[in-house]
């Protein structure tokens, strides 16, 4: 009997043991449970619908239900997230994203392309990031995405791109860094993107492209490198791109463009320079541009344009030079192209230059009247100039005292000649400050009144060819104005 009841007792505690062993481990079970729910994310939640405020990415989704999305704009908000972060693990629940865009709303929130989420997604497309800190691309951080079309990173505070940071990826289309602060692209960045078109590295602080830097990218038609801190171009900065068609260089810091310059660039149809520092043009700076439909300068510090300038881009339909600081464009000049600003779509702007009212601007007028182009029409009709003073009425002489100046100039061991050679820099310097007020518009005076330097010829020539001829032709020769002004102080003093 006794042993019978040790054995009931015994069974008794052990049973007791066995529930609250069974008990501890419920509880802790569901303590685990409620922590996960409210502390952690797990890889079965949805991206799409994530429910903690205290989260630190939040995505919205055009469908919401398990693996159904196509398109995600997450937002990465508070500081500190890493990519050990559970978060990451909800991507998972949607694998057939095409389309995925991070905006971070506070400075620091992300420091790293989230790699992890990135590569498990097999049908993604488009990958935009916008306004993280990502300072460097490392080495083949984009790589081996086979279906990725469209790459953003605008405003991520990027410094530097390490080589071959984008490299291996077959179907990429579209490449956006823009808004960063890049300064350097070197050679071997962009390898392996045989599909590449378009490459935009606008608004960065780049000012030195080393020489074949793009040569990889022979597929390649639309580059753009507004906005930075360009200097510098050479034939080679653009060797390789034989199939680009538009080059975007405004606002850099150009002060001049050499020769051959765009000799790589056979199928360019658009050029945009404007804005730089132009000041100097090699006559054979866009030589090689035939397919050349669209040159822009406008806003930069050019005074004259070569002649010959436009000889290798005769197919040009629109010309900018607005905003500069031209004082004569001749017949000549515009000869090349003169034929296709007579067509219905093209265009010649010349408004906000300091041209000279003289006879070598009277092809605008000519050219105003036969063209078929309401636009250029429009462009010529906003073209001033700045009419010439005569001299006797700017420096207050009377007539013997301006003959006797001039008298002396001729017998000045040949000053006069020099004079002769800077009547131009003459006339600036006497209506510098009257410049603009005095300026008209040149369509509205009657091309009879237009003065030619020095003294015009009275060979019975048209005046557009009179117009295109050289300065020099027009201008006395030392000696015939020292006779002149002797004849005249002689004739002075015998009628008084």
């Amino acid at each position: 009997m006794k042993t019978l009841v040790q054995y009931l007792l015994f069974t008794l505690a052990l049973t007791s043991v066995q529930i609250s062993y069974t008990e501890s481990r419920l509880n802790e079970k569901r303590r685990d449970k409620t922590e996960r729910r409210y502390h952690a994310v797990q890889a079965k939640d949805n991206m799409c619908e994530i429910a903690n405020r205290d989260s630190k990415v939040h995505c919205y989704c055009e469908n919401t239900e398990i693996k159904t999305a196509t398109r995600a704009d997450c937002w990465v908000f508070n500081g500190g997230i890493d990519d050990t972060d559970p978060i990451w693990t909800s991507f998972n629940s949607q694998p057939f994203l095409e389309k995925l865009t991070f905006n971070i709303r506070s400075d620091g929130a992300l420091k790293f392309v989230p790699l992890n989420v990135i590569h498990k997604l097999k049908r993604l497309q488009k990958l935009q990031i916008h306004y993280a800190t990502l300072n460097k691309i490392e080495k083949k951080t984009f790589t081996n995405m086979s279906t990725v079309r469209e790459i953003t990173l605008m405003n991520n505070k990027i410094m530097e791109l390490d080589f071959s940071a984008f490299a291996n990826l077959p179907s990429l289309v579209n490449l956006t860094i823009k808004g960063n602060k890049v300064t350097e692209i070197q050679r071997d960045v962009f390898v392996d993107l045989p599909s590449l078109r378009y490459l935009d590295l606008s608004f960065n602080s780049i000012n030195l492209a080393h020489d074949g830097c793009f040569e990889h990218l022979n597929l390649l038609t639309d580059l753009v490198l507004e906005a930075n801190l360009i200097s510098v171009l050479t034939r080679d900065t653009f060797r390789g791109l034989a199939n680009l068609t538009r080059l975007d260089l405004r606002s850099n810091k150009l002060s001049m463009i050499g020769d051959l310059t765009f000799i790589e660039l056979w199928n360019l149809n658009e050029l945009l320079l404007d804005n730089n520092e132009l000041k100097y043009l090699s006559e054979r700076a866009f030589d090689g541009l035939t397919m050349l439909q669209k040159l822009s300068m406008t806003g930069n510090k050019l005074q004259t344009i070569n002649e010959v300038l436009l000889e290798g881009v005769r197919g040009l339909e629109l010309l900018d030079l607005r905003n500069n600081e031209i004082k004569q464009i001749s017949y000549e000049t515009i000869k090349p192209i003169l034929e296709n600003l007579k067509l219905k779509t093209s265009v010649l702007y010349l408004s906000g230059n300091k041209l000279r009212c003289d006879c070598r601007l009277s092809w605008i007028q000519v050219l105003r009247n036969e063209t078929k182009s309401e636009p250029l029409r429009q462009a010529l009709d906003e073209v001033t100039c700045i009419p010439n003073i005569p001299e006797n009425v700017d420096n207050g002489m009377n007539t013997n005292d301006k003959l006797q100046t001039d008298l002396f100039d001729a017998d000045s061991e040949g000053d006069s000649l020099q004079q002769d050679e800077n009547d131009d820099e003459t006339y600036d310097a006497k209506n510098e400050d009257d410049k603009l007020e005095n300026q008209v518009v040149l369509v509205d005076m009657p091309s009879e009144t237009l003065p030619c330097p020095g003294q015009l010829g009275h060979n019975g020539e048209d005046s557009l060819m009179l117009s295109s001829k050289d300065e020099n032709y027009w201008q006395q020769s030392s000696s015939v104005k020292a006779l002149s002004n002797c004849f005249l102080l002689i004739l002075t003093i015998l009628l008084h």
